[in-house]
């Protein structure tokens, strides 16, 4: 691969093989100092759009400045396995500070077969782990200040929306309608009126008198 240093044309040649200790805690290094870089340009217009290779890049030149000869695609696929590896014995450790020590004890007591068979890394050093604890809280911690900030971690055009409770209410910032229906006094209620008398009763009709009949005719007899 071809670099330019002080005007002149390089080839790298890069390291092969297993990562050493020495080699991963300045790869970490790299990365929390691109983090520090990219959060100071992050509102800017170039620290927005700087493309994923671009930051890789770099990652490798301050490797190579510091004797790690490894290439940026080793340097990323490296931090992956490290996130990787890391988010498995932080999750462990949450749960067995949450439920005890009743599934098995921490990570760091645990023998290589025992993380094997809880699939976990077998060769996370407390160093190293230590050392991404503090990369990954920091860039945490940058982060949310960022959205606090309306920076670059949120969006600038994005509206926030705050809920008020019923009672701020004014009757001033109400309609002119409504503003009369609260500030109006209540109407008095009218009086009910009087109960209206029972109907009359009206006379019964009489039965009319039985029609008297005159004496009967005298019987004739023949």
């Amino acid at each position: 691969m071809m670099a330019d240093q002080g005007g002149k044309s390089l080839i790298r040649e890069y390291k092969k093989g297993n990562w050493t200790v020495s080699e991963t805690m300045v790869l970490i290094e790299a990365k929390r100092m691109d983090d520090e870089r990219r959060m100071k340009r992050s509102d800017s217009a170039e620290g927005r759009s700087k493309p994923t290779e671009l930051r890789w890049k770099w990652v490798e030149d301050y490797c190579w400045k510091q004797e790690c000869l490894r290439s940026q695609n080793q340097c990323n696929d490296k931090w992956d396995n490290l996130m990787r590896d890391y988010k498995k014995v932080r999750d462990y450790e949450r749960k067995i500070a949450e439920t005890g020590e009743r599934n098995g004890g921490s990570y760091w007591k645990l023998e290589k077969n025992e993380r094997k068979e809880r699939n976990l890394p077998s060769n996370m050093l407390p160093q190293i782990y230590e050392e991404l604890v503090e990369v990954v809280e920091r860039r945490g911690g940058q982060q949310r200040m960022l959205t606090a900030a309306g920076g670059s971690g949120s969006n600038p055009n994005t509206s926030y929306v705050v809920e008020r409770p019923i009672t701020d209410v004014q009757p001033s910032v109400l309609p002119p309608l409504l503003q009369h229906q609260v500030s109006a006094a209540p109407t008095p209620a009218l009086p009910l009126p009087p109960p209206c008398p029972p109907p009359s009763q009206q006379p019964q009709a009489q039965p009319p008198p039985p029609i008297q009949f005159p004496e009967p005719f005298p019987t004739l007899r023949f």
